[in-house]
């Protein structure tokens, strides 16, 4: 009889040290003195989320299974579970004065961030769909509350009753197609799984279907058009911290997990698959694009532009190749930068209000030029110029595409690309262009959170550093999928 050793628990040593982070702060949250509770908190979650960090450089490049090969870190995980965690940090530092402003349990909210962290990285590892299953419900349930912290708020409620049934549904998508899988080949492992279809065929009905409701269950989980109809409600009525780390580090682990799942379990060759990829692709480009336009509110249209950007990820993901597969990785990364930023400018106050609408933007540029500055180049970056990792990413995606003869695909992506500029560049417009009236007492002394502001300045180079020195990162990113494969 086999038992479980220490040396199972190596691979899963970074996912130890974020759970351990969080009992931790349920301890200093008990003890700490009230006047230092909120910046100790902050200080102990950013910690725990550096050291899981370095223990991630430690196992780059060793490939290290445990658990009977249900649990893996190997470079894709490791890559991935980095976004997380750099989403997770910054999401601390711009959640600090957030939370405290909107009277937000502080220790409960960081608990809740490092779980769920957690969870993704439970998911990225797993070469086991049931391992992928408990890690997705970590994050989801540790999601379905954070996004109801604001308990006090209608609008917050609804968010988080929406998701949380629309959740439970796509959960249900796919237990049902891991039974399927698992009747059809005998395995929840997915190396085992790839082996059987591939000996006897992916034609078996169950097959079919089972990777019909395991594709279903993961287009919820990334806002995929036509399962992306929680994603407006939830993004606007979650806490905006929140709502930032979602569309980041909740994003990237549903497409880690879809691109685990597609190329190391369920092969998707036949011409049917790819074909219901790109049309799934096409879709959700357009409708999140053409959407955003009709939005007054910006956390709306970011909410919708996070839509067409799972698009523009998906074209890749239909492409299939190598090289398409390491612009999933690393538009993931940019994306998770550049969203997480943006909405951390809107975490701020303004005036003593925090922005909502585009008009609250009017005379912005003037009012805090420097935070002005910073969600441009968010924003730049969001549309995809030259300089910013958000035209890598794109470039990197659309070029494989092009490589790959999808024609087409690639010139509706650009279209698609280039229809964004409307909704993305009034903002800019609001920004410097038009003169804002105020509420009547309003504060323009108000000094912006250090705390926030030194988050927000660090992923703005990163950002830069993405689009100006891709070239780590691509090499991370290929390095990544040759590990996959």
């Amino acid at each position: 009889m086999e038992f479980i050793t220490f040396a199972d628990l190596i691979p899963i040593i970074p996912e130890i040290i974020v759970l351990l982070t969080a009992c931790i702060v349920l301890i200093v949250d008990l003890f700490a003195p009230e006047k230092d509770r909120a910046f100790t908190l902050a200080v102990t979650t950013i910690i725990g989320l550096v050291l899981a960090m370095l223990t991630e450089t430690q196992l780059h490049g060793k490939d290290i299974s445990g658990f009977y090969g249900t649990v893996v870190a190997d470079d894709f995980s490791i890559l991935f579970e980095f976004i997380y965690m750099s989403v997770a940090i910054l999401t601390v530092f711009v959640s600090r004065h957030y939370i405290a402003e909107n009277e937000m349990n502080f220790g409960e909210y960081y608990v809740l961030l490092l779980t769920s962290v957690s969870g993704m990285m439970f998911m990225t590892s797993g070469l086991d769909l049931l391992v992928i299953f408990i890690g997705l419900e970590i994050m989801s349930i540790s999601s379905y509350i954070l996004v109801g912290m604001k308990r006090n708020l209608a609008k917050a409620n609804e968010a988080a009753l929406k998701y949380l049934l629309l959740g439970a549904f796509s959960t249900g998508f796919l237990l049902y197609g891991i039974s399927m899988l698992y009747g059809a080949t005998g395995s929840t492992l997915l190396p085992e799984i790839i082996a059987e279809i591939q000996q006897n065929g992916a034609g078996n009905p169950l097959v079919v279907v089972g990777m019909a409701l395991v594709i279903v269950a993961m287009s919820f989980k990334i806002a995929v058009v036509p399962f992306h109809m929680w994603t407006p409600d939830v993004y606007t009525g979650a806490p905006t911290p929140v709502t930032g780390f979602l569309s980041g580090a909740a994003k990237a682990a549903g497409f880690a997990v879809f691109v685990r799942v597609l190329l190391t379990g369920i092969p998707l060759d036949s011409p049917n698959w790819k074909n219901l990829l790109w049309i799934l692709a096409v879709l959700t480009m357009t409708v999140g694009n053409v959407m955003a336009l009709r939005q007054n509110e910006v956390k709306r249209m970011l909410a919708f532009s996070s839509i067409a950007h799972a698009g523009y990820v998906l074209v890749a993901v239909a492409v299939g190749s190598s090289s398409a597969i390491s612009g999933v990785i690393f538009y993931s990364c940019a994306y998770a930068l550049m969203g997480t930023g943006a909405f951390g400018i809107l975490t701020i106050k303004d005036a003593g209000r925090i922005p909502q609408t585009f008009d609250d933007l009017a005379g912005y540029g003037k009012r805090n030029p420097f935070l002005a500055l910073i969600m441009t180049l968010f924003i730049f970056s969001l549309i995809g110029l030259p300089l910013t990792g958000g035209f890598i990413g794109k470039l990197q995606i659309f070029s494989a595409a092009l490589k790959d003869g999808w024609i087409w695909l690639t010139v509706i992506a650009i279209l698609n690309s280039a229809l964004s500029v409307y909704y993305y560049l009034r903002v800019v417009m609001f920004m410097y262009m038009r003169e804002g009236a105020l509420p009547e007492g309003s504060d323009l002394s108000a000094k912006t959170s250090g705390f926030a502001l030194t988050g927000l300045i660090g992923t703005a180079a990163a950002v830069l550093y993405l689009g100006v020195f891709p070239d780590d990162i691509m090499e991370l990113a290929s390095l990544s999928i040759l590990a996959l494969l």
